[in-house]
């Protein structure tokens, strides 16, 4: 896990700034981008692998492209990957965009489908919840094949078919052996770190919880005053 964070960090100080999403999701394109985009893959084991990379948003899952097809790579085995000019985490299985980092750990932040939107949303997508949950569940397995053999430029083709994906979007701090949301709720309920110093500590600093440096702020704290 050091390693991992080590890592993170110096490959965010060499790429530089983290670009921003321009794409909006839809039931027949459910990626992070607009198309999939260069980038480099590290696995836990062998050298990077270069190739053409997106971030698949129902499960937050790492796709790339070989031949034709869009394939999924095994969660088991990828390490970090980065697209474009961005850094993807492996966090427990799901792919997190790293937002800051320091020598205890990073920000990470996960976009993922709003299923519980997308369940009430009754027309407010131009169409009926269940009709777009038809139309998302179509893509996500694949236009004439299966999840792990979708043809890529079929899919391509009809991203602006399907309706807007409601989307939410989750930011973690992630330290050794701990990824706790970022949330002064879920921060105050930590173990094994006295209460009173960490909200002295928020207080001070005014902590704003959106804010991705002040989030490093907390996860220094908290590092540093574990056990203490």
């Amino acid at each position: 896990m050091r390693r991992y964070i080590l890592i993170a960090l110096a490959l965010i100080i060499s790429f530089g700034r983290i670009s921003a999403q321009t794409n909006e999701p839809t039931t027949t394109w459910p990626y992070l981008y607009s198309d999939f985009q260069t980038g480099e893959l590290k696995k836990h084991s062998g050298a990077p692998v270069s190739g053409l990379f997106n971030i698949h948003i129902m499960e937050s899952r790492l796709h790339f492209i070989e031949g034709e097809l869009i394939r999924e790579a095994l969660a088991t085995e990828v390490f970090s990957v980065k697209i474009g000019n961005d850094y993807y985490a492996n966090v427990g299985g799901r792919m997190m965009k790293v937002l800051a980092s320091s020598d205890n750990g990073f920000i990470a932040e996960e976009m993922l489908v709003d299923v519980a939107r997308l369940n009430t949303t009754g027309g407010a997508y131009g169409s009926s919840s269940n009709s777009i949950a038809t139309q998302a569940l179509s893509s996500i397995e694949g236009l004439g094949g299966t999840r792990s053999n979708m043809n890529h430029m079929e899919l391509k083709n009809s991203k602006h078919d399907g309706s807007i994906l409601p989307v939410t979007v989750r930011r973690y701090l992630v330290l050794p052996g701990r990824v706790i949301y970022a949330a002064k709720k879920d921060v105050m309920q930590i173990d094994g770190i006295d209460k009173d110093a960490l909200s002295a500590f928020l207080k001070g600093n005014k902590i704003k919880f959106k804010n991705p440096q002040d989030n490093l702020k907390v996860l220094d704290f908290i590092a540093d005053n574990l056990g203490k």
